[in-house]
């Protein structure tokens, strides 16, 4: 395989000039092109748990805070280009005060959309995407129009999974049902697991970009004396280790009237002995199923469920991983919008069980959240909202590597003002 560098590399060249050199031709009003974007104004009130960004073992994205703060907590633009009637480009950029870079890209590909012949069709892209399995993060800029935070099945999404590689969707319409089967295979994902393995899941709404370091928490398996020392105290989750693919596929079922359905499953065969750069290739797979509806009264319902592993060095002869962590989760939301209000309201569980006995770190985690938040959009290009999160969770880590208690309950109230323009 050519340099894993230069393929990223030609990859966001490419999509950044599909969508930005669009004037030099024109036939039917074709190409054409066009920018969208988001500010958003924070306020936060928190407690005193140190939140996963300053390396604890905090769930949420500003955990630890002494005071009220206020931050710019995210600022992205879209640049899209229809270049024929069949093929598009995307670029999300984005900035944040907790971000390495001071402008990172979220997502760039091209999309391949040809119109289909009779009941059957098919679409494709090539590029740096999300996998398809969050049904909450519906907005402008991978934002969710009904809270602020992400469930901890997409706030994972959003931190460590990004495909750079190529999905091709084949589907069947007719008058009201539409059924898809998808399937990718991507590179520059090997370190996803790692956090998830080291820290749990989280509850959020930052995504990192694709050259992104994500903090973090010092535990005693990476300290200097920890039996994998040589991971960095950070990982980049968009990085090609071992030069082996990785895949995913899945399937979707929409009726017009009744919902949606999907399925997926992950799988990263990775090379989990390659160090390079402080960073390892994790062997992560899961299986996820969400769905969505409409109950009596038009009150959203949105569930979604996640099962999986991940490990990484794997010593030969039967001894197995260093690391073996099961991860699950799932979570029901249900949100009313009625003229310019919005309510919504989120329960989920979350747990990782930590299966490898003979090393010398746990990553055993169980725990549950409630998250409510209130939307009112004043004018069309506006947007407050409230949200109260409630979380608790215990993780024995949090004793043997921080001489904190087991249980942790964190709360936070955040104000969220974002203007679109």
């Amino acid at each position: 395989m050519t340099n894993a560098i230069s393929h990223l590399r030609l990859t966001f060249k490419l999509a950044a000039l599909v969508c930005l050199a669009t004037s030099a031709y024109a036939d039917d009003g074709l190409p054409s092109f066009s920018a969208r974007g988001l500010i958003d104004g924070r306020l936060v009130i928190t407690d005193n748990t140190q939140s996963w960004e300053q390396r604890g073992l905090g769930k949420t994205r500003y955990g630890g805070q002494p005071d009220v703060i206020a931050r710019m907590a995210e600022a992205s633009l879209i640049l899209q280009s229809k270049i024929t009637w069949d093929l598009s480009g995307m670029v999300h950029l984005t900035t944040n005060t907790q971000q390495k870079n001071a402008v990172d890209v979220v997502e760039a590909f091209l999309a391949y959309k040809p119109a289909p012949t009779g009941e059957f069709g098919f679409r494709a892209k090539a590029g740096a995407y999300f996998p398809p399995i969050s049904l909450e993060n519906s907005g402008l800029a991978w934002t969710s129009p009904y809270t602020i935070s992400s469930s901890a099945i997409n706030s994972w999404v959003g931190e460590e999974l990004r495909s750079v590689g190529a999905e091709v969707t084949a589907f069947r319409q007719t008058d009201d049902l539409t059924f898809s089967v998808l399937a990718s295979g991507f590179y520059y994902n090997d370190p996803a697991g790692t956090v998830m393995a080291w820290r749990g899941w989280a509850i959020h709404d930052r995504e990192a970009g694709v050259f992104e370091r994500l903090p973090l928490p010092n535990v005693r398996i990476v300290q200097p004396t920890g039996r994998l020392f040589r991971q960095a105290p950070y990982i980049e989750p968009f990085k090609e280790i071992d030069d082996r693919m990785a895949y995913y596929v899945g399937a979707r079922l929409e009726h017009e009237d009744l919902g949606e359905l999907r399925v997926m499953y992950y799988a990263n065969p990775a090379d989990d002995l390659e160090l390079t750069n402080g960073q390892w290739p994790w062997r992560t797979s899961f299986f996820a199923a969400g769905g969505k509806t409409l109950l009596p009264g038009d009150i959203d319902l949105i569930s979604q469920f996640m099962t999986g592993k991940t490990t990484v060095v794997t010593i030969p002869n039967g001894v197995g991983p260093v690391v073996n962590t099961h991860f699950l989760s799932g979570f029901a939301l249900v949100s009313k919008q009625w003229d310019k209000h919005r309510v919504s309201l989120r329960l989920e569980y979350f747990e990782t069980k930590d299966k490898d006995n003979l090393f010398p770190d746990n990553n055993n985690e169980w725990g549950n959240a409630l998250t409510a938040a209130y939307v009112f959009r004043p004018v069309d290009n506006q947007r407050l909202t409230l949200e109260f999160l409630h979380i608790r969770s215990t993780r024995p880590e949090r004793t043997l590597s921080f001489s904190l208690p087991r249980t942790a309950t964190e709360n936070q109230l955040q104000a969220s003002y974002r203007f679109f323009f």
